[in-house]
């Protein structure tokens, strides 16, 4: 996935939801969300900073 479609379908959530300020972001293993990082061409997200 593009990080330009992984935008918008985060931008369609959140106006999708009322209180999308209160809306956590985690992984699929449940692990919270901490920093992005863009290594070699690539957006890595990641639980660690």
């Amino acid at each position: 996935m593009k990080l330009k479609e992984f935008i918008q379908r985060l931008n369609q959530i959140m106006e999708t939801e009322k209180d999308s300020d209160k809306i956590d972001v985690r992984m699929a293993d449940n692990i919270p969300v901490v920093e992005p990082i863009f290594k070699d061409g690539t957006v890595f997200i990641t639980d660690q900073k």
